[in-house]
């Protein structure tokens, strides 16, 4: 036979008259104490809850605390420059090459053979006829012979740029190239076979000049003419130039990231601008003093306008003579910065 079971006694209520403090956690208490929110606003109702309940709405979120993820594949500069904020950079130096690790390097040396893969003049022969290895290498740029920059061609004319970096390469080697431009963007770093960091530059295609300075005097300045006088005037107005371009390239060498860094070494690549200047100055038997830039006081919207100035002074009339001033604009806003107005001059006492 089955005997009914007898029916147990509710041990929440006994638990709960012998607790009293639990009966404020019971279920019909937190029904009662719910009731009188069934008549307040949403707005009410939340203010009220626990902070742990409270969850942030994307409204609620500030601008700063949201970051972009990183693109996988930045096609554009604009693209690089979005993603890592990477700075505009107008360099001069000589071109070189890094392996980077001793494992790329032995690669390259069983690749093309050749006994010494650090022989420049050896390696810029072999990428002549197998350019797509310009890829595999780390391209420098190089102030006095210290590396500042690691070079990295992007884009769709990145096969360009290289071509232009080991045309560059051979070209210091065999006609005595002693500058190049390297207009660009910054982004990251690159550590190279020595152990050193350097920062890497996205260049700009169209940007990327190399030159000597003795054929560049010879192209501002032109052929000596045949008559004495204005052969030796000549003479005095080319040597005042590459008197300026040396001054740029040593007494202020300089990493070409700021902006009035960047109107420099603007300043001494085109130096046809500075021209005319020279000419003026040695019919008048004046020097070059100093070269300083600054802001300009006036710009057009959304440029970075910067003023070079170039003093002149005559050595043999110091007290007597005014100095001369030159004057023209940069604006380096773009990648390559481009030269603005005309060229003003003015005397200072």
């Amino acid at each position: 036979q089955i005997t009914p079971s007898k029916p147990k006694k509710n041990m929440l209520n006994e638990s709960q008259t012998n607790h009293p403090e639990l009966q404020a956690n019971s279920p019909a208490n937190a029904v009662s104490e719910s009731a009188p929110l069934q008549g307040r606003s949403a707005a009410e109702r939340s203010a009220e809850r626990p902070v742990s309940e409270v969850r942030p709405s994307l409204s609620s979120l500030q601008p700063s605390e949201v970051e972009p993820a990183e693109c996988a594949s930045c096609a554009s500069a604009q693209g690089a420059a979005t993603v890592a904020g990477p700075a505009l950079v107008y360099a001069l130096g000589q071109i070189g090459y890094d392996f980077g690790t001793e494992a790329r390097r032995d690669s390259f040396t069983q690749q093309t053979g050749l006994p010494n893969v650090h022989d420049a003049l050896a390696l810029a022969k072999y990428l002549d006829g197998d350019p797509a290895s310009a890829a595999n290498i780390i391209w420098t740029l190089s102030l006095d012979a210290t590396v500042v920059y690691a070079i990295q061609p992007f884009g769709p004319y990145a096969s360009l740029a290289y071509d232009r970096l080991r045309e560059a390469l051979k070209a210091q080697l065999t006609e005595g190239v002693e500058r190049v431009s390297i207009p660009g963007y910054t982004r990251g770093a690159v550590r190279l076979l020595n152990g050193q960091r350097v920062p890497v530059i996205l260049p700009e295609v169209r940007g990327i000049y190399s030159w000597s300075t003795p054929h560049l005097v010879q192209a501002v300045v032109g052929n000596a003419p045949k008559d004495k006088q204005a052969a030796a005037l000549h003479a005095e107005k080319a040597e005042d130039v590459q008197n300026f371009l040396e001054r740029v390239y040593y007494e202020i060498r300089n990493l070409g990231t700021t902006p009035q860094e960047r109107a420099m070494n603007y300043a001494a690549t085109n130096a046809f601008q500075v021209e005319a200047v020279f000419s003026n100055m040695a019919k008048r038997a004046m020097k070059l003093d100093s070269i300083e830039t600054e802001i300009s006081p006036i710009c057009r919207p959304g440029s970075d306008c910067w003023d070079v100035k170039l003093t002149f002074f005559n050595p043999a009339k110091r007290l007597e003579q005014a100095r001369h001033v030159h004057r023209f604009t940069v604006d380096v806003s773009d990648v390559v910065p481009v030269t603005v107005g005309k060229v003003r001059h003015w005397e200072v006492y």
